[in-house]
C-alpha cells in the first residue's frame, strides 16, 4: 500500500467521522428543542386552574375547542410554510410564540377571553412545530443516508418528550402547591431554551427542482397526494381516530379531582402517565411489524375506559394511566407508515393534513364532550370515548389487509 492510498483511507475516515459528528450533533439538537417544547409546568395544572378561577367544565370545553378550531385554520398554511421557507427558522419560532399563552394566563385572573387568547398563542406556535418537526427528521435521516431509523429516533423523540412531561408535570404539581400562577410563568425557561436548540440546527439545504414550487402549490400538491393516494388516507384516518386520546386528556385533570386527588398529586399522575407513554413510544418500533396492534390495543383499551368511566376512584386513575399506555405505541407506528408513504415534495403539509384532521375532531368533540358532562356528568365522557373507540377498532380490523402491504 503506498503513501497515496494510506492519506485516502485516513481522508475517507475522517469525513466518515465528520459526517457522523454532523448526525450526532443534528439527533441531540433536534431531541433537546422538540423535548423542551412539552417541558411546561402549567400542563400538570391548567385546566383544573380554568375550573378554580371559575370556570365550568363546559366553558373549559368551548376553551378547548376554541384551541383546536385555531389550530386546525392554521395547520395546513403552516405545513406549506414549512415546505416553502426554512423548517428550522419554524421551530425557532414556535416555542417563543406558545411562551406568550402562560404569560398571558398570568394575567388573566379568571378572565375567559384572556385564557381564549393565550390558547390562540397556543396553537400557532403548534401549528408551526406540527407536520415541521416530522418532516424535517424524515428529510435529515434521508440526507444521512439513515431512512430506516426513522421509527426508532421518531421513538426517541417521543420518549424524550414523555421524559421531559413527567419531570414537568410532576415539578408543576408541587410549584401549583404553593401557587398556581408560578406553574404558568415557570413555563416560559423551557419554552426559550427550545428556542435557543432549535437554533443550533443545522438544516440541509432543500433540493431545488427545475421547476419553482409556490407556497400554494405545496398546499395543491398535498391535497391532491391525498386525494390519489389511498393506502396514505386510511393512515391519516386512523390517525385522526386515535387521536381521540389526545381529546379525553383534556379532562383527566377533572377527573382527578372529582376522585378525589390532591392537587400536588396531579403532577405525580402526570410523571406516571408520561413515564408509562415513554416507554411505549421508545419500543414502538419493536412492533413495527405486528399488525394486530392497530386493532387489538384500541380494543384493550374499550375494556379500560369503560371501568374509568363506571366508577371514579383514585385506583381508577391507575386504569387510566394504562389505557394510555396500551395506546402510546400506535401514534409512532402510524406516523411511520405516513411519512413512508408521502411521494410528493409537500411532506410538511401531508403531514399537516393529518394534524388538521386531529383538530378538526377536537373543535366539535370538545364540545360534545362539555354537553355531555353537562347533562349527565363527567365520567360519561370516558363511556362515550369507548364506545367510539369499539367501532374504531372493528373499522382497523376491517383494514389490516392495508396495514400489511409491504410497500405501506
Amino acid at each position: 500500500m503506498n503513501i497515496g492510498q494510506i492519506k485516502n483511507i485516513k481522508s475517507g475516515k475522517y469525513l466518515i467521522n465528520m459526517e457522523m459528528q454532523k448526525y450526532k450533533s443534528f439527533i441531540r439538537n433536534y431531541l433537546l428543542s422538540s423535548s423542551l417544547y412539552d417541558f411546561v409546568f402549567a400542563y400538570a395544572i391548567y385546566n383544573v386552574l380554568f375550573n378554580i378561577r371559575g370556570l365550568s367544565v363546559f366553558e373549559i370545553s368551548m376553551l378547548l375547542a376554541w384551541w383546536a378550531l385555531a389550530a386546525m385554520l392554521l395547520e395546513v398554511p403552516s405545513g406549506a410554510l414549512a415546505d416553502y421557507w426554512s423548517r428550522k427558522k419554524m421551530l425557532v419560532i414556535a416555542p417563543a410564540i406558545k411562551s406568550v399563552c402562560f404569560v398571558v394566563w398570568f394575567l388573566a385572573d379568571g378572565n375567559f377571553y384572556l385564557y381564549g387568547l393565550g390558547f390562540l398563542f397556543w396553537a400557532i406556535g403548534s401549528s408551526l412545530v406540527s407536520g415541521t418537526t416530522e418532516a424535517l427528521l424524515y428529510d435529515e435521516l434521508v440526507a444521512f443516508k439513515k431512512k430506516d431509523e426513522y421509527e426508532k429516533v421518531l421513538g426517541q423523540k417521543k420518549f424524550y418528550k414523555h421524559i421531559a412531561l413527567a419531570i414537568s408535570t410532576v415539578t408543576g404539581g408541587f410549584i401549583a402547591h404553593y401557587n398556581l400562577d408560578w406553574a404558568l410563568i415557570f413555563s416560559v425557561i423551557p419554552l426559550l431554551l427550545s428556542a435557543f436548540f432549535a437554533l443550533l440546527i443545522r438544516e440541509t439545504p432543500k433540493t431545488k427542482s427545475t421547476e419553482e414550487v409556490h407556497y400554494l402549490d405545496y398546499i395543491k400538491l398535498a391535497y391532491r397526494e391525498v386525494k390519489s393516494n389511498k393506502v396514505l388516507l386510511i393512515f391519516l384516518l386512523y390517525s385522526f381516530g386515535i387521536s381521540i386520546f389526545g381529546n379525553i386528556e383534556e379532562f383527566d385533570q377533572l377527573y382527578y379531582q372529582l376522585s378525589g386527588l390532591p392537587i400536588y398529586a396531579f403532577g405525580l399522575v402526570g410523571f406516571f402517565w408520561s413515564v408509562l407513554n415513554s416507554i411505549g413510544s421508545y419500543y414502538a418500533h419493536k412492533f413495527k411489524k405486528a399488525i394486530w396492534i392497530f386493532y387489538v390495543f384500541p380494543l384493550v383499551a374499550v375494556i379500560l375506559l369503560f371501568f374509568v368511566g363506571l366508577k371514579p376512584s383514585i385506583p381508577m386513575i391507575g386504569v387510566l394511566l394504562l389505557a394510555y399506555f396500551i395506546t402510546s405505541p400506535l401514534s409512532v407506528l402510524i406516523d411511520s407508515k405516513i411519512q413512508h408513504n408521502v411521494k410528493s415534495v409537500g411532506r410538511a403539509t401531508v403531514t399537516s393534513v393529518s394534524a388538521l384532521l386531529i383538530n378538526l375532531f377536537g373543535v366539535f368533540l370538545t364540545p360534545i364532550f362539555g354537553i355531555i358532562s353537562k347533562i349527565w356528568n363527567l365520567q360519561t365522557i370516558y363511556i362515550s370515548t369507548s364506545i367510539f373507540l369499539l367501532v374504531f377498532a372493528i373499522w382497523a380490523f376491517t383494514s389490516r389487509k392495508i396495514f400489511a402491504l409491504k410497500k405501506a
